[in-house]
């Protein structure tokens, strides 16, 4: 009995220093396409079209199913141009998750992420020549597949919800404002 506890503790114990010299670290970079949910030209007959989102941002594996990750999301300028106005949204994002994975196989895992999405939003419109600006903290949530090319390098697709960036005021809009991205990235391991 000795033996087997003595045996199951060295283990332990080389499977976590070995975890330890692993690639716990990561960066990745990611682009896609964003919807900018309910929010509505000063007219309110039409929405914003989908702009381009791109995104930076790091993360720590603390085990192999349990990581942090730390984003900037930055999209491109959404505008409505009509009879008489043009209004553009810009949209940007911190976000701070914690980052629970699933591996498949050695190269295929799902992940899924919650945490805290700092959004900010910034409106002009040619209507009485306005502008406004807006900061909001949300819930944050992914989904995704991750696909290991190698120890060093993986891709993922996943959709995220950035939850809502805009009050009422700031926009033409009966209900809040979301923001959310179906997109690809690419991430480094170290």
């Amino acid at each position: 009995m000795k033996k087997i506890i003595a045996i199951a503790a060295l283990s332990a114990a080389l499977s976590t220093s070995a975890f330890a010299a692993g690639n716990n670290a990561y960066v990745f970079a990611e682009a896609g396409s964003a919807s900018l949910g309910n929010a509505q030209t000063p007219t309110g007959n039409s929405s914003y079209p989908s702009p381009l989102i791109l995104g930076v941002g790091a993360g720590y594996r603390f085990t192999p199913n349990f990581a942090t990750e730390v984003g900037y999301h930055s999209m491109a300028n959404s505008t409505v141009t009509g009879t008489g106005f043009s209004q553009t949204l810009k949209v940007s994002s911190i976000t701070l998750a914690a980052v629970g994975s699933h591996s498949i196989d050695e190269q295929l895992s799902i992940f899924g992420k919650l945490g805290l999405a700092m959004n900010k939003l910034d409106a002009t419109s040619t209507v009485a020549g306005a502008t406004a600006k807006s900061s909001k903290n949300n819930m944050y949530f992914a989904v995704g597949g991750q696909y290991n090319i190698t120890a060093q390098f993986a891709l993922r697709v996943q959709y995220e919800n950035f939850g809502d960036f805009t009050p009422n005021n700031v926009v033409n809009t009966t209900s809040q404002s979301a923001a959310s991205v179906f997109g690809i990235a690419g991430v480094m391991n170290f």
